[in-house]
């Protein structure tokens, strides 16, 4: 663990630290009780409403605990689905124009409570596929390897498959997750390429995963099987996780390793894509070619909310709301005009990178602000503002992504993907 004291980080993980004893003045569960999310800068124009590439936080239980979850403390175990409510989600998704759903947010076999037994996975696959939505699913492995074995024609169907590690070594990933399932994931991974599925090696970044040495074993990890890479930064959902967020030094250093041995997919990290000049990018997609349907709620509502972090912008019910209007409501609105006039987030007007970077990425920008300030604003500034860092790292500039791939992580969230190159050893 040399490199994480090295670095002048905590040499302790998450689930070693106690928990902070004092209140915040954010609760992960107020938007239960109210409308949360502030309504900002009505007098502006907003973005174009192009939802493409949407996530569905199925499950209703989980039997694992992950220290960095963004769900379990936001959320409270719901009701089971039905194939009815399946059926008006999927119709309401078609004729918007939903081109694919990542199935995740928790683990997605678990639909209706822990018996793998009483899945409706199967049933949503089905349906979104025969609509003509692409399917991805995310997955610590247990699901992945569920479907396989008892439903295998849906499983054939997946699009692609995200794979979910904490750490590339075996011990640190367990003791987060609070299960022995590293082995699970790697099951994943083998039958994902068994079957030729595209899948991808997910982690979520946080100070003490995202150093060289981790980073080295995760590239070492996904180059075995043949696997994308995709690292999502932590969002701080809950007070507890700003005690793991990355200072920004590590931020550049991670990404500047990974574009050093990487092709980028997709460059969704919206300081990344300035401090590279990426002519594709567009900031933030939340609201505006990507929205969150939440988990079920304990008396059967299913919320939407343009951003899977954000809870305070949960919005309508899938099941008796239309999806037209839902995209089209106040809280939607707030992200959009957040994406087309980002010289109005606090800190960037006149900035050089605005082009690329557009105030960063609204959920963290949000999050982090309101944790540490007690503030809740849209138009907050990216805590990675690459003006104000000014990496010393060095980055390729104007990379292009591929245009012929289609994973549903793709101009999704903000996140990064890209492609190991084959290393001569």
């Amino acid at each position: 663990m040399s490199d994480i004291v090295d670095l002048g980080l905590r040499p302790s993980f998450p689930w070693e630290r106690p928990q902070p004893n004092s209140p915040s003045e954010i609760n992960p569960k107020e938007h239960y009780d109210r409308a949360v999310g502030p309504i900002e800068h009505e007098d502006l124009d907003e973005c174009p409403i192009t939802i493409r590439n949407i996530g569905w936080t199925l499950g209703n239980d989980c039997p694992y605990r992950c220290t960095h979850c963004y769900s379990m403390s936001a959320r409270e175990k719901g009701m089971d689905f039905s194939l009815d409510m399946i059926d008006r989600i999927v119709e309401q998704l078609a004729i918007n124009g939903v081109e694919t759903v990542n199935l995740g947010g928790n683990e997605p076999l678990f639909t209706n409570g822990a018996n793998p037994r009483n899945t409706l996975l199967p049933q949503i696959i089905d349906r979104l596929v025969d609509a003509g939505i692409l399917v991805g699913l995310t997955t610590s492995g247990i699901t992945a390897i569920h479907l396989e074995r008892d439903h295998n024609e849906s499983w054939r169907k997946l699009n692609d498959l995200d794979v979910s590690f904490d750490s590339p070594f075996e011990d640190e990933h367990n003791a987060n997750r609070g299960a022995k399932i590293y082995k699970q994931a790697i099951q994943a991974l083998e039958l994902a390429r068994k079957y030729d599925i595209p899948h991808t090696v997910i982690m979520c970044g946080m100070n003490w995963n995202f150093t060289p040495r981790h980073i080295e074993k995760l590239l070492e990890l996904a180059e075995s099987y043949d696997a994308h890479i995709r690292i999502n930064p932590i969002k701080p959902v809950e007070p507890a996780h700003m005690d793991s967020l990355l200072p920004a030094e590590q931020y550049y250093e991670g990404f500047s390793l990974l574009m050093s041995r990487c092709d980028p997919v997709d460059l969704g990290e919206p300081p990344i894509a300035a401090v590279t000049d990426y002519q594709g990018a567009k900031g933030c997609p939340c609201g505006r070619t990507s929205f969150r349907i939440h988990s079920i709620t304990p008396d059967g509502r299913i919320p939407v909310s343009p951003c899977v972090y954000l809870h305070d912008y949960k919005f309508g019910d899938l099941r008796k709301d239309d999806l037209y209007d839902i995209v089209r409501s106040p809280q939607f609105r707030s992200f959009r005009r957040r994406n087309a006039n980002p010289d109005k987030v606090d800190g960037c007007e006149g900035c050089g990178l605005l082009a690329q970077c557009r105030g960063g990425c609204a959920g963290r920008s949000y999050l982090h602000h309101a944790h540490e300030t007690g503030h809740r604003s849209l138009f907050a500034r990216d805590p990675y503002c690459p003006r104000d860092v000014a990496p010393a790292q060095t980055f390729p500039q104007r990379p292009t992504v591929p245009t012929d791939k289609r994973l549903v992580h793709m101009d999704y969230l903000c996140t990064w993907i890209g492609k190991p190159r084959p290393q001569t050893r």
